[in-house]
């Protein structure tokens, strides 16, 4: 098979969907731009003064149903004919993608307090709940004879696509010192711009495809959403609130009753620091032209030649789904269309081991969106040990994505440069491959105070009498 076959098979995830929260330099100390996406109030007391992110780009695509053999694949030489294989082993299928771009940013000290400002483009796409037949359906069409006659029935599948801009403003400050630990708090609001959206809940369907042209439905309950971007895309379509309020404890390793964070130096030194976040709250409430319907009927109906049928546009999909499934029309007109943020809750725990050494742990869970439409974000469990200095900064995440799919990585900070891959266990150990994430971002760090002098600044001009004025201790670092 040619390789734009196989490239296109990883591309359509990600450009129907901010990777994975960036696991590889989300515990960073020195890079506020980028951990204020996890925990709001880990930009208090970092060892970064100000933090301009210039560009940042970052995808994560991962899926259960389809694959690449990992044995003797290369990008640029694939050599396998056919489709991608399907994996038979799961009883329900899902996919995420998650991709952003992110624009210009900052993050500052003054004092005991942080700023910042963020903007960036995001997509996240999460379809969960998908039951083995559609496999069949997919490779054989509704033709398959397999489950030709026989009732099936479809249960609590999920299906939703959101894409959206957003403005950002963070503050956050030291609330409470006490003894060498100090209390750190964030929030982040951010104005969301809506662009597209697409939601299906299908709580529970039971039909039976009696041949090639006939489709019963027994009954069927549920949800579906989705805008109208025939006038053009991207477009303004809606618009709504979003926030990250997060919660840092930290012990330093020296007394923090009296200390101020770049007043005017700061080593940021610390034995551990435990956090604690909610992210993404709110939601997007689109405006007309949109198309929703809710269903809850247990009546039955039939679709005759269902096989053959066509649409090319919105409007005529919702025509099509309520002609056929004898559902009540509920759109534009008489109601409203709103999408949920992909909310999750994450806990970091990072751990000084010495000599530049550090070790962070995190564990985010993306919430349910049982009865409503919106995005639900990726759970999983990860572990990422870093080497961490100024100018240079090494990890290797390894995590559980959905806490059963093991990932590995590698995640490498140039001075202010990030580049970092959560997934690249494929190439490493030869895996077969069920998805792929990057994330690169490109930025400007001052990490002292321009108040905070060097050695040689500090020397005595001719003239000066010895010990006129008082040396500004900096750190080490």
């Amino acid at each position: 098979m040619k390789i734009y076959l196989y490239i296109s098979f990883f591309l359509s995830l990600a450009l129907l969907s901010n990777a994975q929260d960036n696991l590889g330099i989300a515990g960073s100390s020195r890079a506020p731009v980028n951990t204020l996406l996890i925990n709001p109030s880990s930009i208090v007391d970092s060892r970064a003064f100000i933090d301009i992110n210039l560009v940042g780009l970052s995808a994560f695509a991962r899926n259960n149903f389809m694959y690449l053999p990992g044995k003797g694949f290369s990008i640029t030489n694939p050599q396998i004919n056919g489709l991608p294989p399907i994996n038979t082993k799961p009883s329900l299928y899902n996919v995420y993608a998650d991709a952003a771009a992110q624009g210009p940013g900052v993050t500052f000290a003054v004092k005991s307090h942080a700023f910042g400002l963020s903007t960036a483009v995001r997509t996240v796409a999460d379809v969960r709940g998908i039951p083995k037949q559609v496999s069949n359906y997919v490779t054989n069409g509704f033709q398959y004879n397999g489950t030709m006659g026989i009732p099936q029935q479809i249960k609590n599948l999920r299906a939703n696509a959101l894409a959206w801009g957003e403005v950002g403003l963070s503050y956050g400050t030291i609330i409470k010192r006490d003894g060498d630990a100090i209390m750190q708090g964030g929030i982040t609001v951010k104005r969301l711009f809506g662009l597209a959206g697409l939601g299906v809940r299908l709580d529970d369907w039971n039909y039976t495809v009696r041949d090639s042209t006939h489709l019963d439905t027994q009954s069927i309950h549920g949800e579906y959403g989705m805008t109208d971007v025939s006038s053009g895309f991207p477009a303004i379509n809606g618009k709504g609130w979003g926030f990250d309020i997060g919660f840092t404890f930290k012990l330093r390793k020296s007394d923090s009753r009296s200390y101020q964070p770049h007043s005017p130096c700061t080593d940021g030194d610390y034995i551990y620091k435990i956090g604690v976040s909610i992210l993404d709250i709110g939601k997007i409430a689109f405006k007309s032209p949109f198309y929703r319907n809710q269903f809850d009927q247990d009546q039955s109906s039939q679709w005759d030649g269902y096989a053959g049928t066509t649409t090319n546009s919105v409007a005529g999909l919702d025509s099509m789904l309520n002609n056929n499934f004898s559902l009540v029309q509920q759109n534009s007109g008489g109601g409203k269309f709103r999408m949920k943020l992909p909310t999750g809750i994450s806990v970091q725990a990072d751990y000084n081991l010495g000599r530049n050494f550090y070790i962070l742990g995190m564990m985010t869970y993306g919430l349910p969106r049982k009865n409503s439409l919106g995005v639900q974000r990726a759970s999983y469990l990860g572990l990422a040990p870093r080497w961490e200095i100024k100018r240079l900064e090494v990890s290797m995440p390894l995590s559980l994505y959905e806490w059963k799919y093991p990932q590995v990585g590698l995640a490498v900070r140039l001075n202010s440069i990030v580049i970092g891959s959560d997934n690249l266990g494929w190439k490493i150990f030869k895996q077969d491959i069920y998805g792929a994430d990057i994330y690169v971002s490109i930025k400007y760090t001052i990490f002292k105070h321009w108040k905070c002098k060097t050695k040689k600044d500090k020397m005595e001009k001719p003239g000066q009498k010895r010990g006129s004025r008082e040396p500004i201790p900096c750190p080490s670092w």
